[in-house]
């Protein structure tokens, strides 16, 4: 394997890691929510438009 490939597997491996950390902390369900709220709010807008 050369420098790129087991850069590229240790940035996996920490990004899954912290990943990890926000699913448990619960972050990432909110941020979800979060996400669904803004799309929704922007759907129902682009409704009024039309």
């Amino acid at each position: 394997m050369n420098l790129k490939n087991k850069l590229l597997l240790i940035g996996m491996g920490v990004g899954g890691t912290l990943l990890y950390q926000q699913i448990k902390n619960g972050n990432m369900k909110r941020m979800i929510n979060d996400v669904k709220r803004v799309s929704k709010k922007t759907m129902d807008d682009l409704e009024d438009m039309m």
